[in-house]
């Protein structure tokens, strides 16, 4: 049963966080992979598939209303670990109340070498994107697979998408592919894509 319809105090935190994911979909709905946030089910799955050193961090681009920031947390990474790149302001702030100890970062994941601390770049282990890349055109998609290979060598990123076969051109992108998890449970039915640079 979903939180929501528990009734319980994380229902109505949940219900608040539909509300504040559906008004940035209707402000931006490019900016949003979405129209509700990821459910449970993946939001696990995209967990399951974090990896780290202990002196490394998780960075989560377009964290939305933080569903899947709280499955990493509840994973295992401490929030001093965990990084949120968010470049809407509204958003941002909710994230920074509903994520206590994790740093957010009001930025842009294209200009991700320079939101990011410098001390953090070579030291992330995984980079998670909300972002719908599909969406993109060419140029677009390669400045952000440019951006994570900046802080982020080798590691490349995981991608949720609404897509069955590759979003991404990788090929066109220098980038292995790898659908490492479906979740038919989420609403779309969703796919978590690992890309990383073809060597």
């Amino acid at each position: 049963m979903s939180d929501i319809a528990t009734g319980t105090r994380s229902g109505r935190a949940g219900l608040r966080n539909a509300g504040l994911f559906f008004r940035r979909w209707l402000a931006n709905p490019l900016q949003m992979g979405s129209v509700v946030p990821s459910s449970p089910a993946l939001c696990r799955r995209i967990a399951a598939l974090v990896r780290r050193a202990e002196d490394e961090v998780v960075v989560e681009l377009g964290a939305g209303t933080g569903v899947i920031s709280r499955a990493v947390l509840e994973a295992g990474v401490p929030a001093h670990r965990l990084v949120v790149v968010e470049i809407v302001p509204d958003m941002a702030d909710h994230l920074r109340g509903a994520l206590p100890g994790v740093n957010v970062i009001r930025g842009d994941a294209f200009e991700l070498p320079d939101a990011l601390p410098r001390a953090l770049h070579g030291r992330v282990g995984t980079v998670i994107c909300g972002i719908p890349l599909v969406l993109l055109p060419l140029a677009r998609q390669r400045r952000f697979v440019d951006a994570v290979e900046t802080v982020a060598p080798g590691r490349g990123f995981l991608l949720y998408t609404y897509c069955v076969t590759s979003p991404l051109p990788r090929r066109r992108l220098g980038l292995a592919a790898r659908r490492e998890a479906w979740t038919p449970l989420n609403l779309p039915p969703a796919s978590v894509w690992h890309y990383r640079p073809q060597r």
